[in-house]
């Protein structure tokens, strides 16, 4: 990290975040699903830490900040991940949700800046999958600096430190650092609610709560700017204007059904008829046809003439 990319001191908010999507990332994933929990650090550094292998599982801080919608995703679930996180296309619409829009941006935005700073977003595989899909839901809006005034950490990094700083010498390694299987291997169960977004931002929380004043060191150590991820995809140009001219087909199509009020009907997106005459084919067709009129005209006029008496 460079040094003016550090952050200007401890992080003051951890914010874990889950997000659930149509599917992985070579399809170009949309969230269906997003889940944020904010705590202030004194939260974690007030617990008491475990000795040995937890058993209990940890409540949360009292005083949390949560925020958790469903989001339509505007394109098909894969089978798979329907399956998974119980979400689909169908059922989102059929719940009246809305898409991933400024306004969901804008909410984001609010329920950040209410947080003390400066914050820093946690993840479990974060930095594979949920923020670069986030700031690719937040690019294809083309409000990229939405969030860059944050922080951001992968969960599986900060794990992995924690874990091989404190396992005993007689312990082996971690085999899968899976969430269920970390939340298990700590708690001796299986995770409530696995694959929804609130589900997940819990066991995740329960997960740092072991050894929580180390895991906030290594979060000031490590956090990274927010506007360094990359998008997990890019919408290029193309795909953007046939989005839009969708979008614009389906409002003129509403609009025309309304009483005309002095303007043009006619989509000011649709491109201008051509003048038939400009047609290079239907400009041959016109001589061709007066041609071949001629030719029978002539040869009416022969025939005729063959057949007139005295010649």
């Amino acid at each position: 990290m460079h040094p003016q990319a550090l952050p200007p001191g401890p992080m003051q908010t951890l914010i874990f975040l889950d997000l659930e999507a149509t599917g992985l990332p070579f399809s170009q994933p949309k969230i269906t699903e997003l889940c944020l929990l904010a705590i202030h650090r004194c939260a974690l550094e007030s617990l008491p830490t475990p000795q040995g292998r937890c058993r209990a599982v940890p409540l949360p801080p009292r005083v949390v900040d949560k925020l958790s919608l469903c989001v339509a995703p505007g394109k098909a679930c894969s089978p798979a991940a329907s399956e998974i996180t119980g979400l689909s296309t169908a059922v989102l619409a059929a719940h009246g949700r809305q898409c991933f829009d400024a306004d969901l941006v804008g909410l984001l935005r609010a329920f950040l800046q209410r947080q003390p700073q400066p914050w820093c977003l946690v993840a479990h595989n974060g930095d594979r999958y949920d923020f670069p899909l986030l700031q690719a839901e937040i690019a294809v809006l083309g409000l990229d600096s939405a969030l860059d005034s944050g922080f951001c950490v992968d969960s599986i990094a900060a794990l992995k430190a924690l874990e091989q700083d404190g396992r005993p010498p007689e312990q082996g390694p971690w085999k899968s650092y899976s969430l269920g299987s970390i939340y298990t291997r700590l708690y001796g169960q299986a995770p409530p609610d696995s694959h929804t977004a609130e589900g997940d931002v819990l066991a995740l929380l329960s997960i740092c709560q072991w050894r929580p004043r180390a895991l906030l060191q290594w979060v000031d150590a490590h956090a990274r700017p927010f506007s360094t991820v990359k998008p997990m995809y890019r919408v290029t140009a193309s795909t953007r204007t046939s989005s839009s001219s969708s979008a614009t087909t389906l409002l003129a199509s509403t609009r025309d059904t309304s009483p005309n009020l002095g303007r043009s009907r006619k989509p000011k997106f649709l491109p201008p008829m051509k003048d038939p005459g400009s047609s290079p084919r239907e400009g041959l067709l016109a001589p061709l046809s007066l041609l071949a009129l001629l030719t029978v005209a002539i040869a009416t006029l022969y025939g005729l003439s063959l057949a007139t008496p005295g010649q």
